[in-house]
This record gives C-alpha cells, sequence and structure tokens, in this order.
C-alpha cells in the first residue's frame, strides 16, 4: 500500500482478521452534531461514565456546540477472542528484540509480558492494556463512521477536555490553515501539547517500534516548525483528546492499522504513517484536563459504582 509497507506472513489464518469486523456503530446521529468548518462532532465516552461525558458537554453547550456521544469500546468486556485477532501475530523476520503483552485464556485474561518471539502468537506493545486496545477501536469506530459518511471535516474529542478559550475559533483557525498551507493537512490539534499531572507540557519527540512497520524519514518525529503565528506543523504528538482530522487524515490512520493491526496507545501510532501532515495551534484553546480520572490502566469505574 502507497506510503508505508507491513510485514505479513502469507497463508497464516491472521491476514483474514479484519479489524473493522470489531467496530462498534454510531447510531442515532441527528445534524445538531456540527458547527461551521466541522461537519460533525464526536466525543468518546464510556457507558459507565456518564459523569465524564457531563461534565465536558456542560462547557460545551453555552456556545451551542452538541457533541455526539459516541459510545466507547470498553476493551476491559471485549472477549479474549477479539483481543486476540486484533495485535499483530509474530511471524518469522521480525525483529526479535522487542518485548510484547499478549493475554491468553488460560491466564484468565492477565497480561504476559515477555520477548516476542512465539510464531503466530497475538501481541500488543509491551504493557499495552486492555482499556487502550478499546481506545484504539473507538477511535477507528469513529474514523470509520465519519468516512463512510462522507464527512470531510470532523472534530473528534475524548471526554476529558478542558476548554481554555471560546471553541468556535476552531472554525476560524481550520480556515486560516487552509488559506496557509492548503487543504492537504489530516489533523489539527486544538492545543499546543498534552500535559501532564502538573499542568506541564510534555512534548513527542520520537516514534515507538513496531515489528511489522518501519518509518522512512524517521528524523520527522523530532522536528516542530512554526510556520505562523498561529499554527505549528508537528511530527509527532501525544494525546487524541481533541484534533481536527481531515478526510484525507482518516482514511491513512484507517489504511495503516487495518494493514498493520493494532499494536500500540492511539496516540503513538496515529501519527506513523509516512505521509501524515500534523499541525498544532500555537494557543490552546480546546486542551486536557490535568487529573481526569481515566479507565486506561483498570476499569476504574468500578470503583465509583461501589460508592
Amino acid at each position: 500500500m502507497k506510503g508505508f509497507y507491513c510485514l505479513f506472513l502469507i497463508g497464516t489464518s491472521f491476514l483474514f482478521a479484519r479489524i473493522e469486523d470489531s467496530f462498534k456503530q454510531a447510531p442515532n446521529k441527528s445534524n445538531c452534531h456540527t458547527m461551521r468548518n466541522v461537519d460533525f462532532i464526536y466525543m468518546l465516552n464510556l457507558d459507565q461514565r456518564p459523569e465524564k461525558f457531563a461534565r465536558c458537554t456542560n462547557q460545551l453547550h453555552p456556545f451551542g456546540i452538541y457533541p455526539y456521544r459516541f459510545s466507547a469500546v470498553n476493551g476491559w468486556e471485549l472477549p479474549l477472542e477479539t483481543i486476540n485477532s486484533l495485535g499483530v501475530h509474530y511471524a518469522y523476520g521480525m525483529p526479535q528484540d522487542l518485548w510484547g503483552t499478549a493475554y491468553f485464556p488460560e491466564n484468565k485474561g492477565e497480561p504476559h509480558h515477555e520477548i516476542m518471539s512465539v510464531d503466530e502468537r497475538n501481541y500488543y506493545c509491551h504493557s499495552m492494556s486492555r482499556g487502550a486496545i478499546g481506545i484504539v477501536l473507538s477511535h477507528l469506530s469513529i474514523l470509520q463512521d465519519a468516512f463512510d459518511a462522507g464527512y470531510e471535516t470532523i472534530w473528534v474529542m475524548e471526554d476529558d477536555i478542558q476548554l481554555i478559550q471560546n471553541p468556535h475559533l476552531i472554525s476560524d483557525l481550520i480556515e486560516r490553515l487552509d488559506s496557509q498551507v492548503g487543504k492537504s493537512w489530516d489533523i489539527l490539534f486544538t492545543d499546543r501539547d498534552t500535559k501532564n499531572d502538573r499542568g506541564e507540557y510534555v512534548p513527542c519527540l520520537g516514534f515507538a517500534r513496531r515489528p511489522n512497520f518501519s518509518p522512512e524519514n524517521q528524523e520527522r518525529f523530532f522536528t516542530r516548525t512554526d510556520i505562523s503565528a498561529d499554527f505549528s506543523k508537528v511530527g509527532a504528538r501525544y494525546g487524541a483528546y481533541s484534533m481536527i482530522v481531515r478526510r484525507s487524515g482518516m482514511k491513512k490512520i484507517l489504511d495503516f492499522i487495518k494493514s498493520c493491526h493494532v499494536f500500540l496507545p492511539y496516540d503513538m501510532d496515529f501519527f506513523l504513517p509516512n505521509d501524515i501532515s500534523l499541525y498544532a495551534v500555537n494557543h490552546d484553546v480546546v486542551s486536557f484536563q490535568v487529573g481526569s480520572p481515566s479507565d486506561n490502566g483498570g476499569p476504574n469505574y468500578l470503583n465509583c459504582l461501589d460508592e
């Protein structure tokens, strides 16, 4: 496939595992989930976390912005059969120095960590949680829904956003980026960088290895270039909590992960396609709520249900 390659062992069953068979649908959509220059607005939210969706929408509704609540894939509830159909199946010729995580029925679905070496064993990157697998499927499901719907520009949010400025600035910023670089960009992040628990920016300057893909221009992941007072072109970026995604970006990410399978957390994977074009605003508009509860590393919502 143009722009990247993946290594496959021809003849093995994992060639025929379709990631899209595990995608989730987006029912009951309406025409209220839109804004100027954005065809549709999605927000990922676990069914078990209604309070997180309410906190986010309470920020957005005063501005007349009503995101569509996408019922996120709960990785902690995925059957092991599904978990073991989505990852990278080890094959001859893949690196022999990468740690990976596998899930076995005999281990009651608990993660098993080892150096990747067993032929046809389903692996994810080291310590990839079931929650993180669900996040990948959630984002891909949204991209597939948007692509199938014919949308040209979408806004995808997770349920841990924090408004910094009037979110309608995003409509103007899309126009400005179009005028400055043309319409060939794929993703625009609505803040400068993700943040740590102290609220400090955490730039991504590098990439994580995959066993079945090697990026062509690896130096791009270490670069960030200001192109104007409004925008920077970035080679890599952590955080997928607020992204404007163009149709071209939807296709590049979907094609990449469908071909190379799920291996890394979503925000370490979406920037790997060789020809993807990423930009970030220089002044935060919609960012991340520091300290927001997460169910990535474990089903922490269970503690809330017990209270």
